[in-house]
């Protein structure tokens, strides 16, 4: 959709993203909200858009990670944007209740204009661990069943591009250095588990056909030179050339 109009609080602009059915969330320049149409109230739990405009919209998208853990403004991808992001990108919001919200995100910068305008999809969440955000139960560092648990919660949130071995780690209840050991009995690491479990995603969306550069941030990684150079290191050719059966990435 080409827009090119400035935004006035009403007008031709607010009714289109009033009537829209995908969620849109309407960006100032200093990263406040002007604008949530009724389908990304609804989404986030608000009766009404009108209740979040002139909050700072980190604050209102996720003003923590799902973890707890602290997600500062300057850490957002969203509001901290210099432009259009036209890659679809993963991320959990916070709902009205606290809830965490996995979606995929946008940012088209306006043209004529200083606005963003941000629109998202919920994404179902995969795996045993059940609903978005659910913590992994704590676990005992000698146990390898715990080991396959927090594996599976990795290759199912890989998309997230803000996923890290501090964040599994809270997830999973333990310190960052208990789970290294944990990874360690296995001969691996909890980085390498992540690095692994996107290039895999990524060689199966390569498969279905999706460019280089969709495939590398809907994997997780957050530019396409190192998707690239770490596809290449692990399969032994090129993202581009990626063809026939797929094959377990070696991740060193």
């Amino acid at each position: 959709m080409h827009l090119k109009m400035t935004f006035d609080g009403g007008g031709v602009l607010r009714s289109l993203i009033d009537a829209a059915p995908t969620p849109l969330w309407l960006i100032e320049s200093d990263g406040s909200v002007a604008l949530v149409n009724e389908a990304a109230a609804t989404v986030l739990g608000y009766s009404e858009g009108r209740s979040l405009v002139g909050r700072c919209s980190h604050e209102a998208l996720h003003p923590r990670h799902a973890d707890g853990s602290p997600y500062p403004r300057e850490a957002c991808p969203i509001v901290t944007a210099s432009g259009t992001v036209g890659h679809s990108h993963a991320e959990e919001f916070i709902d009205r209740r606290g809830r965490p919200l996995r979606v995929r995100w946008r940012l088209r910068q306006l043209e004529d204009s200083d606005h963003k305008l941000l629109t998202f999809t919920p994404r179902q969440s995969s795996g045993p661990t059940g609903s978005p955000g659910s913590p992994i139960s704590r676990l005992e560092t000698e146990s390898s069943g715990g080991f396959a648990e927090i594996k599976t919660y990795i290759e199912s949130h890989c998309e997230d591009s803000t996923l890290t071995p501090d964040r599994v780690a809270g997830r999973a209840g333990v310190s960052l250095r208990t789970l290294q050991a944990m990874f360690a009995q296995q001969k691996t690491s909890p980085a390498q588990e992540i690095r692994r479990a996107r290039l895999i995603r990524g060689d199966q969306l390569l498969r279905r056909g999706m460019s280089v550069a969709e495939s590398a941030f809907s994997s997780g990684f957050n530019d396409v030179s190192t998707f690239s150079r770490a596809y290449r290191r692990a399969y032994g050719r090129s993202p581009a050339l990626a063809k026939g059966q797929a094959r377990l990435p070696d991740v060193d």
